[in-house]
């Protein structure tokens, strides 16, 4: 609890906003769970920083945020998923040795006389923190009385970050435990959905997902035949090169596939519409052989109707707020427009 809200309980009169008096004697209490999972982190991130440079001197510490359960650590030099291993294998076999954690302080002109993992970047009066004889730092924060109390210390991943950094993200005691419990919980129930076992999830997921690529491939493909089919009955209702026509709710599911159709026809220009949720969609397109700019007439169809679209000569696309008969209005102003500059 805080200083003030201390002293209101001591003076229910007083005001919970406002601080204690000078001179008042006030109750301080310390969040025990927070400040614990606080120190896990803290020490956690020494061990792991000296994990680092055990398996690679090139691996120093260059900063530190252990804002929230999942806490990071820039360090240079290169880093592979073996080596990121070796680091976990070192960290926690470090932390089962239950080093004693200690605290003291030294004079600045002292501090060559002990060898710590970076220099310290305070002078005067230097608080130093030992973690038995596997790491030494100066270091202001709070920390474990053992190296086993910050167990399991978990690598979560690592990434490259700005100054060609990379950036290990980890946790420690009770964090570690709830995200491994989280993600215990989410495999196992995806094992049972897939029935099989947690350790044959991934593979069964990369097999679900490679057949369903394949669905996803067979579904084009006959869509695609679809749209050449009703491609063709269209274009027989073309009347000297000229295309037009709104489709209903069953065809306008084929409306991308039928655009790219329509667009491999020789001497054909096509203008499509097809409603989409709210909106109605407009295509033109002119096929192979013929110059002509179909934006000026997608935009004579659109900009009554508040719409908007673009795209390049031979194929332009829009949408606008439109119900049937107005969608089919605009088609007919864009054919009399294209018909005319003919």
């Amino acid at each position: 609890a805080s200083s003030a809200a201390a002293s209101s309980a001591a003076d229910p009169g007083a005001d919970p906003s406002a601080g204690p008096a000078v001179g008042a004697a006030v109750t301080g209490r310390i969040d025990w769970a927070r400040r614990y999972r606080h120190m896990q982190r803290h020490t956690g991130q020494h061990l792991l920083s000296q994990a680092l440079v055990r398996v690679s001197p090139d691996y120093g510490t260059r900063s530190v945020s252990m804002r929230g359960p999942d806490c990071t650590i820039d360090f240079g030099g290169e880093v592979d998923d073996a080596a990121l291993a070796a680091v976990e294998r070192e960290v926690n076999a470090a932390a089962r040795r239950a080093h004693v954690v200690t605290t003291f302080e030294v004079e600045e002109e002292r501090l060559p006389e002990y060898r710590l993992r970076r220099p310290a970047q305070v002078g005067g009066l230097v608080r130093l923190v030992a973690i038995g004889d596997y790491d030494l730092v100066a270091c202001g924060g709070t920390h474990l009385k053992s190296s086993a109390e910050a167990l399991p210390i978990k690598v979560l991943g690592v990434e490259k970050v700005k100054g060609g950094l990379n950036r290990l993200t980890f946790r420690a005691g009770e964090e570690a435990l709830a995200d491994y419990a989280l993600k215990h919980e989410a495999t196992t129930r995806l094992g049972v959905a897939l029935s099989v076992p947690v350790a044959e999830v991934v593979e069964r997921v990369e097999r679900l997902r490679e057949e369903l690529a394949e669905q996803g491939r067979e579904l084009a493909a006959a869509r695609a035949a679809q749209a050449a089919a009703l491609a063709e009955r269209l274009a027989a209702g073309a009347e000297q090169g000229y295309l037009s026509a709104y489709l209903g709710e069953a065809e306008a599911a084929l409306f991308d596939a039928l655009v790219d159709a329509l667009q491999r026809r020789p001497g054909t220009v096509s203008l499509l519409a097809a409603h989409d949720g709210e909106k109605a969609r407009f295509a033109f397109l002119t096929g192979p052989g013929v110059e002509l700019d179909v934006r000026p007439a997608l935009r004579a169809a659109l900009e009554p109707l508040g719409g908007r679209g673009g795209g390049r000569p031979d194929r332009a696309q829009g949408a606008a707020a439109a119900d049937r008969e107005a969608a089919e209005a605009a088609l007919a102003r864009a054919l009399a427009l294209l018909r005319a500059g003919a």
